[in-house]
């Protein structure tokens, strides 16, 4: 994938959310820093997009976004911290499609 098209995929991603987060503008939204959970290696495809999102975020969020690995089990690792983690809205889990599928 080109870096222009990754570059247009990662803005529409960021555009998505933000215009999603904007459907309840009634609740107050988490002070902490946003945790962007990524389950596959960094370095990789999937570390570089979501890190891409992530600065796309930082600005119309007014928040810092945080990009944290965490390998193993072909995400699996990364899907069930995510499960686990408090329900305040601040955990995001970014995957592939294709593992999301499956």
């Amino acid at each position: 994938m080109g870096a222009r098209k990754s570059r247009r995929v990662a803005g529409a991603f960021a555009l998505a959310i933000v215009a999603w987060s904007g459907a309840a503008p009634a609740q107050d939204f988490s002070t902490r820093p946003i945790r962007l959970v990524v389950g596959f290696a960094a370095g990789g495809t999937t570390d570089f997009m979501a890190r891409l999102l992530a600065d796309k975020l930082r600005g119309p969020l007014g928040q810092p976004v945080v990009v944290e690995n965490r390998t193993g089990a072909n995400g699996a690792l990364g899907a069930e911290m995510v499960a686990k983690s408090e329900r305040d809205g601040a955990t995001l889990y970014f995957t592939p499609a294709g593992v999301a599928t499956v």
